[in-house]
């Protein structure tokens, strides 16, 4: 059986504003799913609940069978849920190397293992031969592969990208798509992409959810997304 992470009729409200509103989500080992909505949506928020930097109001988070809802960020990232974040906030002073170790020895408590899985993810996202350079010199878009580079050195079972291709330019996301395609395959997990870039979200994503206003406006493949007249109102436009 596949594994799963599922959100059931997960509700965030923040003094009396609806973040969130008995959205259930469901991502599966292996796909990759797309997170979209206009900005307000509640789309972070709806990532924060997952990782848990935020407690729904209601409603339960699942991994597998198990009930982690109110578990903290720390140990659900031990458990395999990792995310990135759309501000990367590297440590500038060190290495890109041991930026990288810094989760991969939080993973498997420092020794050989967090070694080779830091240099994995170093040589997978393509950034190993700037390993050694200090993290605060790098330009923007090797910024943001460090990011990606640190969430693979936790070996996840789901990976959780939060607009990884804000900043770039057609030719970075192209490089991107390549990179999200090949994660579910390299490292065995699943992939939710929150994401305003529609022609990276179109290229790599097989299913879509579309939030709106807090609720679950449509779920379904890039074909019935794409062509879903209350999605092209709302959002897509003239994408």
């Amino acid at each position: 059986m596949s594994r799963m992470l599922v959100t059931d009729k997960v509700s965030v409200h923040f003094d009396g504003l609806r973040a969130l509103e008995d959205v259930s989500l469901e991502l599966a080992q292996g796909e990759v799913l797309g997170l979209l909505g206009p900005n307000g949506a509640g789309k972070t928020t709806l990532v924060n609940v997952l990782s848990g930097y935020s407690r729904p109001t209601a409603g339960r988070v699942h991994l597998d069978s198990a009930d982690v809802t109110r578990l903290r960020p720390d140990i659900l990232a031990r458990r395999g849920i990792v995310r990135t974040f759309q501000s990367v906030r590297l440590f500038r002073r060190l290495s890109v190397r041991d930026n990288v170790k810094v989760p991969a020895f939080a993973r498997h408590r420092g020794g050989v293992a967090g070694q080779d899985a830091a240099q994995r993810a170093l040589e997978f996202v393509g950034i190993a031969g700037v390993a050694d350079r200090q993290a605060g010199t790098l330009p923007y878009t090797q910024e943001r592969m460090v990011g990606i580079a640190r969430a693979l050195a936790m070996e996840p079972r789901f990976l959780l990208l939060d607009e990884p291709a804000a900043g770039m330019n057609d030719e970075e996301g192209a490089q991107l798509v390549q990179l999200i395609r090949r994660i579910p395959g390299e490292y065995g997990c699943g992939v939710l992409l929150i994401e305003h870039n529609m022609p990276v979200v179109m290229a790599v994503c097989e299913r879509l959810h579309v939030l709106r206003g807090g609720r679950t406006l449509a779920v379904g493949s890039r074909e019935e997304i794409r062509t879903n007249r209350e999605v092209i109102d709302s959002y897509l436009g003239a994408h």
